[in-house]
């Protein structure tokens, strides 16, 4: 069995490697090409993040081997969904990407140990380290991956309105709408975490309320709605993961 506190680094690492630096370019939009540095920046980043995975746990094989796969592997997942996935196809890809790395990396970390446990003063256990870290790297996939996956929908369900459509302000709000979506999946995943789903009622309640004179108007209103709902979906997915974990790991 692996050792839950290097499984998380490896995909705190992973996470770190893929969402923490710079949004992808879409290759199915030409707004968004990306930069001549974007090639070389991206993989001084990888390298760092995985470097810092090698140095948190040791630099035993398995270390190592996890190590290499942060960096093959999140080069792979950002040359992919630059140059051959379609917005409309970024839920799919997120879930087969991230899914394949969370089976790939747990066969890689086999039974080797993290060989660093953090102290930082708190009386915690390799456990709780380990909800702590695995907890970190799904807030910092709800902010760029969790843009990817209601982009996804978003383009798919054609719930993005064009930019010639009156009464929305397309470059702002959809800038709005992501930095808005960002912080309600964070909230979400802690108020899962914590147990308190009556919360999740007022909160919407509240957001609603705040926006209702937007969502008299059509394209705003199909935006705001179906944005929402697959933003809430997403983070309600990882709240629940983070419980289970919560639940194994923390005696």
């Amino acid at each position: 069995m692996s050792d839950p506190l290097f499984y998380s680094e490896s995909l705190l690492s992973w996470t770190m490697a893929n969402y923490a630096w710079c949004t992808d370019p879409a290759c199915d939009d030409p707004a968004e090409l990306p930069s001549r540095d974007w090639p070389r920046s991206i993989a001084l980043w990888c390298a760092g993040c995985a470097v810092l995975l090698a140095s948190l746990s040791g630099f035993g094989i398995h270390q190592i081997a996890a190590a290499a796969f942060v960096i093959a592997g999140s080069h792979m997942v950002r040359w992919l969904r630059r140059s051959f996935i379609p917005v409309n196809r970024f839920l799919e890809f997120e879930l087969a990407a991230n899914g394949i790395a969370a089976m790939g990396m747990n066969l890689l970390c086999g039974t080797a140990a993290s060989w660093w446990v953090p102290n930082l003063g708190l009386a915690l256990d390799r456990g709780q380290w380990s909800v702590l870290v695995t907890g970190a790297a799904l807030l910092l996939y709800m902010i760029r991956g969790g843009n990817y996956m209601v982009r996804g929908i978003l383009r798919r369900a054609g719930g993005l309105p064009d930019a010639e459509e009156p009464g929305f302000e397309t470059s702002e709000g959809y800038a709005h709408g992501r930095m808005i979506g960002q912080v309600e999946r964070i909230i979400v995943v802690l108020v899962v975490m914590g147990g308190s789903l009556q919360a999740l009622a007022f909160f919407f309640a509240a957001k609603g309320l705040i926006r209702s004179k937007e969502l008299e108007e059509r394209p705003r209103a199909d935006y705001f709605l179906l944005g929402s709902l697959a933003s809430f979906l997403v983070a309600l997915a990882a709240g629940l993961i983070l419980q289970r974990v919560i639940a194994g790991l923390w005696k």
